[in-house]
């Protein structure tokens, strides 16, 4: 007969189970866990007892386990010729093991040992436990009596622990551990609760004060009902995940406490265990791939840092005429785009589950969407960096762009928002702003202080003094507020018409914005002014009645006497009149 020790415990109490639960972390890191070595199971007797959990073997050469309160006391591997197999032997052994467990008369001092010449007989009082021959002995390589007294000394220990564990003592113990640890949940539950609560109230607080925004720098990433939303999911899922995890190490620990649920108890702490042993383990292995990252972003950060200040510098004033001062902010923005864009590229070989086949498609995902979806956004995102680098227009420019006049009020990477005169908010791609001529009424009153000339036109007879004419639309636009008197208002005649000749006043101003308005003013001086000057507003036209009644037939083809028939008007009464 052949024992192989495979003992779980050391015959201590399992009280430290929490605590070595706790260092579990730092242990693993320096020393692999047993579960995870492939050497081969020592199959020595005098091997010194272990604490370690070792896998069960049962096959005809390694042996098969004789249990004792889930634990694993020694192994069987050889049978007895023509009564039973080694499995069948180590059943029996076992049964015979646990029934003097339930016999309170039988002690560990009655388990003792019988030498014989042949065989070694293992009794616990009168009753037979097992015997070992001198084939198992040489088959083992030793003695039959040292073989029998290490299996009896086994067994006497194995049997003290296993009353002592299921002792009235300990069990009082377990169920005082089992209240601490429980008042200790109640506890961290509850004070988990209470701070959670205090912060949601906290994060409502500042979100109805309008302090909540996330910003970087002066740049607003997200307001206060965005981040408040974000801040309050999150509280919510954290105190989730920290009460799982209380429960997770509570209900384990909770479960070795007692003979009954050990095992199960053990086996859920060695599960956690051996997932903070991997997740250690992954940690660590990804810690390189994480270092790189970490210098990638800084080399970004700094290059990014860098680029801005050599905007900055281009864009100051007077330094380089071709570089303007609001280019400074696409600028930076674009820049800051690339470098993040290079930083990235650089960055994915070393991102966790990169190569892998989920990540390959999510790649070609975002790519197909990318590529069949964004052509439109392309064109006006190069449209909106052309009309921003050809500087077209400005915020608060006062513009026409096909139809649409008014004021500037956004102009991003995609789209020109303009406010018109009416209030409306016109959204423009920039892909259709670039494809149409815009009209900029106030990049000369901005970039050169200069003034926009307004014009209008009127038309008056021939009969009326053109210099009268001047003289009256000047002092209409001198009576107009904005109208400026300095370039002095003119007025050219742009056309000799048929039945009456075109007058165009012409009048500056350095408030575009208020053009419509300023039209408005301009038109009602006008009527005035020419009201008092006796002038009548109003474009004449002539007609002239001819004698059509002679024969369009050539002179050659009509009499010599031929004369032109006279009118004929008929009557009411029918009678014909010439």
């Amino acid at each position: 007969m052949n024992f192989l020790r495979g003992r779980l415990g050391s015959g201590r109490h399992r009280w430290g189970t929490w605590v070595l639960l706790l260092i579990t972390v730092v242990i693993f890191i320096v020393v692999p866990p047993a579960w995870g070595q492939d050497e081969a199971p020592d199959t020595s007797l005098d091997a010194p007892l272990t604490s370690e959990v070792e896998t069960s073997i049962s096959n005809e050469v390694d042996g098969y386990p004789v249990m004792l309160d889930d634990k694993v006391i020694f192994q069987v591997r050889e049978g007895v010729g023509g009564v039973a197999t080694a499995e069948e032997r180590a059943r029996i052994i076992e049964q015979r093991i646990r029934a003097i467990t339930r016999n309170p008369e039988v002690t560990a001092d009655a388990i003792r040992t019988e030498v014989e010449d042949r065989q070694s007989i293992v009794l616990a009082g009168d009753t037979v436990l097992l015997t070992i021959s001198e084939t198992d002995a040489e088959a083992y390589g030793g003695a039959h009596p040292e073989l029998a007294r290490t299996a009896a000394d086994i067994i006497r220990t194995e049997l003290t622990e296993y009353r002592e564990e299921r002792s009235v003592r300990n069990l009082i113990i377990r169920i005082v551990a089992t209240a601490i640890s429980t008042i200790v949940l109640i506890l961290f539950l509850r004070g988990l609760f209470l701070l959670a609560s205090k912060l949601l109230i906290q994060i409502k607080a500042r979100r109805e004060a309008e302090t909540l925004g996330l910003h970087i720098r002066s740049f607003p990433l997200m307001g206060a009902g965005a981040t408040s939303y974000l801040l309050s999911n999150l509280v919510r899922i954290v105190r989730t995940v920290l009460i799982l995890v209380a429960l997770y190490l509570y209900v384990p620990f909770v479960l070795s406490l007692f003979p009954a649920t050990e095992a199960l108890g053990d086996s859920l702490l060695q599960d956690i265990a051996f997932r903070v042993n991997a997740l250690v383990q992954a940690f660590v292995a990804y810690l390189p791939n994480l270092a790189m990252l970490a210098v990638i972003a800084v080399i970004a950060y700094y290059v990014v840092k860098f680029a801005q200040q050599v905007i900055a510098e281009l864009g100051r004033p007077g330094a380089y005429p071709w570089f303007y001062e609001e280019w400074i902010q696409p600028t930076n923005r674009l820049a800051m785009f690339l470098i993040v864009a290079i930083a990235l590229v650089m960055a994915g070989p070393y991102m966790p589950g990169f190569g892998s086949p989920a990540f390959q498609g999510v790649s070609i995902f975002v790519g197909a969407l990318l590529t069949l979806g964004s052509s439109s956004a392309v064109s006006n995102a190069l449209a909106g960096l052309i009309l921003i680098y050809t500087r077209a227009f400005q915020l608060g420019d006062f513009i026409r762009i096909d139809d649409t006049v008014g004021n500037v009020q956004d102009k991003s990477l995609f789209v020109t928002r303009v406010v018109t005169p009416k209030q409306e908010t016109v959204t423009i791609p920039n892909a259709s702003v670039l494809n149409n001529n815009v009209i900029n009424y106030s990049a000369i009153c901005r970039e050169c202080n200069g003034q926009l000339l307004l014009y209008t036109t009127i038309t008056l007879g021939y009969d009326v003094p053109w210099r009268k004419v001047h003289e009256v639309l000047i002092e209409a636009a001198k009576a107009t507020t904005h109208i400026e008197a300095e370039p002095t208002p003119f007025v050219l005649q742009t056309d000799l018409n048929d039945f009456n000749v075109s007058y165009q006043l012409n009048a500056y101003t350095a408030i575009p914005e208020k053009m419509p308005r300023i039209y408005s003013e301009l038109h009602q001086n006008i009527q005035d002014k020419c009201n008092e000057a006796d002038i009548e507003i109003l474009s004449p036209h002539f007609s002239a009645l001819r004698d059509g009644n002679h024969s369009t037939l050539p002179a050659k083809y009509l009499p010599d006497d031929y004369t032109s028939p006279g009118f004929v008007m008929q009557a009411p009464n029918h009678q014909s009149k010439v």
